[in-house]
């Protein structure tokens, strides 16, 4: 399967926005994931199993795995990355492919990925 994140059309705005951003800014990766009705346990443990290998990758701050109390099936991953370059390495890793190629089937529709700067509380005071 084709990883999303380098499937989708090049944002030159993004990529300069990601470039002059200041280093101590988090990268944060979100994920909505919704399964195939009856296949929500094998969407689960394919995200789980995503989400504790993704944890030891180099440049990983977190990753957390949600289920939605409101819709049934539907998954969220936050990623966490300390830079640009260690997420972008991800994005290409076994663990990345692996998940992808597993999860392709159980899904209901294509994942919907967003890419976010984290805000800090005292970048807005």
């Amino acid at each position: 399967m084709t990883n999303p994140e380098r499937s989708s059309p090049r944002n030159p705005e993004l990529e300069d926005d990601l470039e002059s951003r200041d280093s101590g800014e988090i990268l944060i990766v979100v994920g909505v994931f919704t399964a195939i009705p009856g296949s929500e346990s094998s969407l689960a443990g394919v995200l789980s199993r995503y989400t504790v290998l993704t944890r030891g990758n180099p440049g990983c701050r977190n990753v957390d795995l949600a289920a939605s109390l409101i819709e049934p099936g539907r998954f969220v991953l936050i990623e966490k990355w300390a830079d640009e370059s260690a997420q972008r390495l991800h994005a290409d890793s076994n663990e990345m492919v692996a998940m992808a190629e597993d999860a392709l089937p159980l899904l209901q529709s294509a994942p919907v990925l967003d890419l976010t700067l984290g805000i800090s509380a005292h970048d807005l005071i």
